[in-house]
C-alpha cells in the first residue's frame, strides 16, 4: 500500500458514499416490490365486452384474482332455486349483468374480498356501482357477481372498473 494523500481518502470516500447510496436505493425498491406485492387493495379498469375473459391478474392479500369476463344474463333472470320456483313479477325494463370471476386463495387462512364494480360510459363517468363480498380459504373458485340493472343503459357501458379489497376474516 502506498502514501495516502488527501484526494486518494476524498476519492475512496466518495466510492463508498456512492455504493452506499446504491445499496439503500436498491434496498427500497426491492421493499417497496414486496410491500406492492402482499396489498390488500387492487383496481383494474377493462373495456365491457360481453364473453371475453379479461386477464386482471390482482393479488389482495393472499387471494389473487386471475379473471373477469361479462355476460348479459337478460330479462327476468333469478338468481338460485329460489329465484326460478318463485317466478314472481319480472321486470321489464331491467336486466342482469353478471361479472364471474375467477380466483384462488393457495393459504389456508380465510380472506374476504370486497369487489367493487363500478360500469362507466364512454367519458369515464360512473353509471352504476355495485359491491359485494366473497371468501376464499385455501381454495381455488370462481365467484359470480350479479347484478340487476336498467337494460336501456347497457349500451351506454364503454368501461368496467373493478376495484378488490381485501382482509382476513
Amino acid at each position: 500500500m502506498g502514501f495516502m494523500t488527501l484526494s486518494n481518502v476524498t476519492r475512496k470516500w466518495r466510492v463508498l458514499t456512492t455504493a452506499g447510496a446504491v445499496l439503500a436505493i436498491t434496498g427500497a425498491l426491492v421493499a417497496g416490490g414486496a410491500a406492492q406485492e402482499s396489498s390488500l387493495r387492487a383496481e383494474r379498469t377493462v373495456d365491457y365486452k360481453v364473453t371475453k375473459a379479461f386477464t386482471l391478474d390482482a393479488k389482495v392479500g393472499p387471494v389473487r384474482i386471475q379473471t373477469a369476463e361479462f355476460s348479459n344474463l337478460g330479462r327476468n333472470h333469478r338468481g338460485g332455486i329460489g329465484g326460478r320456483m318463485r317466478g314472481g313479477s319480472e321486470s321489464e325494463v331491467s336486466t342482469t349483468l353478471r361479472t364471474h370471476f375467477l380466483a384462488e386463495n393457495p393459504s389456508g387462512d380465510e380472506w374476504e374480498v370486497t369487489f367493487t364494480v363500478e360500469y362507466l360510459d364512454k367519458a369515464g363517468k360512473v353509471i352504476e356501482r355495485v359491491t359485494k363480498k366473497s371468501s376464499w380459504e385455501g381454495e381455488a373458485k370462481p365467484y359470480d357477481l350479479d347484478h340487476e340493472i336498467l337494460e336501456y343503459v347497457v349500451p351506454l357501458i364503454a368501461q368496467v372498473r373493478i376495484k378488490m379489497e381485501g382482509r382476513l376474516d
